[in-house]
């Protein structure tokens, strides 16, 4: 794959920037954070949001594929709007630590940037997969081999592609704890496998149930995890039979399109 050249370098730069300006600016606008946990006053995570605005717009010049441009955009937004629909939360000391009394979404999704780079991650394969099974503007994509014809090189795209989103989840929730502690390997593996399957489905035969069954509950379950709600690591776990259930609708997708094209045509 071709290196990114000096323009694409310079929007990622520029993306990094905008992102962490904006989530800077949308602290300060709502207030629902003291000043020592907006991005600015913590390295870590202006090192953090700029690197996902960064990798998000040097990942759109660079490729051409354009769910992640969409989808951060979208995931600050609803984080913003969260807040600010709810009442200002009050913060306490405790122990030496700042405390509050609910879930900050800004906060949140400053602090678990990492899941929705790999949520991104994985939209951005099913898109690929999916433009260049139906010639959605695939002559537009740039830098990428094309899709594999063969099922087992697809499955392995959607295990690489998968295993970000599975690697990101399973660190954020093992960082809240999990006990007993040897569920976080399982977790891992559980995540990985769900967030593969409609990747790789996508990528090999264009199969659209289970893109779409994932993006039903996928946001969902990502906040949960960004937010450390309890059911997060439960949920984490629920995602192996779910990943079975993905699996049995690209089978009978893919069942139900080879019957009809053996049907005749006039």
């Amino acid at each position: 794959m071709p290196r990114p050249s000096t323009r694409t370098l310079l929007a990622g730069l520029a993306g990094g920037t905008v992102h962490l300006a904006a989530v800077e600016l949308a602290f300060r606008a709502l207030g629902h954070a003291p000043p020592e946990r907006w991005p600015l006053a913590d390295p870590g995570r202006a090192i953090g949001l700029f690197a996902v605005g960064f990798l998000v717009a040097i990942a759109t010049a660079h490729t051409r594929l354009y769910s992640p441009a969409v989808g951060l955009p979208a995931a600050l937004a609803w984080a913003t709007v969260r807040d600010a629909a709810g009442a200002p939360p009050e913060w306490s000391e405790v122990g030496g630590f700042l405390v509050v009394d609910r879930t900050v979404f800004l906060s949140a999704y400053a602090g678990g940037w990492t899941v929705v780079a790999g949520l991104l991650a994985v939209a951005a394969g099913a898109e690929f997969g999916l433009r260049y099974r139906y010639g959605l503007a695939s002559d537009r994509i740039r830098n990428l081999p094309p899709a594999p014809t063969r099922l087992r090189d697809a499955a392995l795209v959607g295990l690489a592609v998968g295993g970000v989103f599975g690697a990101a989840a399973t660190a954020r929730v093992a960082a809240f704890g999990v006990s007993p502690s040897t569920a976080v390997p399982v977790m891992a593996a559980t995540t990985t496998l769900a967030a593969a399957v409609p990747v790789a489905a996508a990528t090999a035969r264009g199969l659209i149930g289970p893109v779409a069954c994932f993006a039903l509950f996928a946001p969902s379950l990502a906040w949960d995890t960004i937010t450390g709600a309890e059911g997060g690591p439960v949920g984490l776990l629920l995602l192996g039979p779910i990943a079975v259930a993905l699996a049995l609708v690209a089978l009978a997708e893919g069942a139900v399109r080879r019957r009809l094209d053996r049907i005749p045509t006039e």
